[in-house]
């Protein structure tokens, strides 16, 4: 345990250094998007190369799991249309957008890596092809249409052309083509994408806190508590359904678990305010998630003795 402890405390104080470095005026207000840019383009793509390549068979469960990244997406997109049914388009744009979407590369991959083998990480960036299908553009795609005053149907060219500008969906997609095909990249190639790959744990964190954003207002902490709280009753149901019940390797359902205590989306902030809802209360809220997932995962690598 103390292993884990240590570990899962080398990862929050890089979000720390990033928070210090951003709020002392270290580095640029805007140091965060930079590094964003850094970890979409090159680290998260090359993780995911590495990852990928470390597999020899991929079966045909892996596309189950990505099934279950979208599922998982649309039950708590119905969930939060439910329970916003009689209240303003801009709270059902904020529970619509930020009840689902779970931040997997740039939060959970890091730790999946750290504590789990390869299998458990192509787990992970397979979920995730799921998953950002939905949060880099599905969810926004409907929750705008289904917020708007003037509903017009889904743009399916722009759906279409927001999946395919995601450097990070494209490789998975790619990457996957290739381990079902039995083709493997050269070791050259490999070698080369390696120091990236390596890369990706530290740059995720230091985005993270660099990104960070609480400004915890008397009004926000009702809602906030209550959209944590629908959160983490979905992930902790999904997590014994996904860890008890599924028939896979033992690798893939602890990966299973832990991804569902993944915190919330970095863009639903921005899509909840671009559907008209409080982008300010969305932002608050997604760095709270950060810190629950923090403690969550922590503890449920104590659990399942993963060190």
């Amino acid at each position: 345990m103390t292993s884990v402890l240590l570990r899962a405390f080398s990862f929050t104080l890089v979000i720390v250094i990033g928070i210090v470095m951003r709020s002392s005026g270290l580095v640029s207000s805007n140091a965060g998007d930079a590094v964003k840019k850094f970890l979409i383009y090159i680290t998260l793509p090359a993780a995911i190369i590495t990852n990928f390549s470390a597999i020899t068979d991929i079966g045909a469960e892996m596309v189950l799991i990505a099934l279950l990244g979208i599922i998982a997406n649309v039950i708590m997109i119905a969930a939060g249309a439910l329970i916003t049914r009689h209240r303003t388009r801009g709270e059902q744009a904020l529970n619509m957008l930020c009840l689902p979407a779970f931040n997997i590369g740039a939060f959970c991959l890091p730790f999946v890596q750290s504590f789990l083998p390869a299998l458990g990480s192509v787990t992970a960036c397979m979920f995730d092809v799921g998953n950002s299908i939905m949060c880099t553009g599905g969810t926004y795609a409907f929750v705008a249409e289904y917020t708007s005053e003037n509903r017009r149907g889904l743009n399916l060219k722009s759906f279409v052309k927001r999946l395919i500008s995601s450097p990070p969906l494209v490789t998975y997609v790619v990457m996957f083509t290739l381990s079902v095909m039995g083709l493997q990249l050269p070791d050259a190639v490999l070698t080369l994408v390696n120091p990236m790959a390596s890369a990706n744990t530290f740059i995720a964190m230091l985005m993270l806190g660099l990104l960070f954003h609480l400004e915890l207002k008397k009004e926000y902490i009702k809602e906030i508590i209550r959209l944590l709280g629908l959160r983490h009753i979905f992930a902790a149901v999904c997590a014994l359904i996904f860890y008890f019940l599924l028939p896979f390797d033992l690798v893939i359902r602890q990966t299973l678990a832990l991804l569902c205590f993944a915190p919330m989306s970095a863009v639903s902030p921005a899509y909840t305010g671009m559907c008209g809802g409080d982008e300010g209360l969305a932002s608050c809220a997604n760095s709270i998630s950060i810190l629950f997932s923090l403690v969550t995962i922590t503890i449920l690598l104590g659990i399942m003795g993963l060190n």
